[in-house]
């Protein structure tokens, strides 16, 4: 199943081209290891005049191991628009030692990087967006910013951290402690 995967990413980062549809690269491509998703909009109100724009943001990561460079790709508004090889894939422990004692972890990782140092989060929890406004000269701009958070647990005697993500870049990092 593994070399199924493998053949699986390499086909993808082959032949995939900029301007695909969700739809398509997903028929060429085996499922990402990581899948991120954001609906942004942003608003613009000068006097009575309002213009509003939407743009649906996703994007997929392929890591089938250190022996195969990793993909990503991101889809602005369900098409294709960039594509990367992101080196070599990682080599995860799965006790991700880096994780437990927190000092893996630092603010301005994307969810990219934080789901490289740690694996996959206890849990996901998308807390919907907030808006950020700012005031130039007599126009108004209201920007959505998506908040998800993921909790890592590593054991009953451990701490835990709670990661928040603003437009997927890491603004916050909370210990956690659970009940022992």
């Amino acid at each position: 199943m593994l070399f199924a995967a493998t053949a699986g990413a390499a086909a993808c980062n082959e032949e995939v081209v900029i301007g695909q549809t969700l739809a398509e690269v997903a028929a060429i491509c085996p499922q990402p290891t990581l899948k991120e998703h954001r609906d942004l909009w942003e608003e613009l109100l000068e006097g009575k005049k309002k213009i509003r724009s939407a743009t649906s943001y996703d994007h997929w990561v392929f890591d089938t191991g250190p022996q195969e460079f990793m993909v990503s790709l991101i889809f602005l508004n369900g098409k294709l628009a960039e594509l990367r090889n992101l080196g070599y894939g990682s080599m995860r422990d799965p006790m991700m030692p880096e994780c437990r004692n927190g000092e893996g972890l630092a603010l301005g990782d994307t969810m990219v990087d934080a789901y490289l140092k740690c694996g996959e989060p206890l849990a996901r929890e998308k807390r919907g967006d907030k808006a950020v406004v700012s005031v130039e000269g007599e126009v108004t701009r209201r920007t959505s910013v998506a908040i998800e958070e993921w909790t890592y647990r590593y054991g009953p005697d451990l701490p835990g951290y709670t990661l928040r993500f603003e437009n997927g870049v890491t603004a916050e990092i909370r210990p956690r402690e659970f009940g022992k």
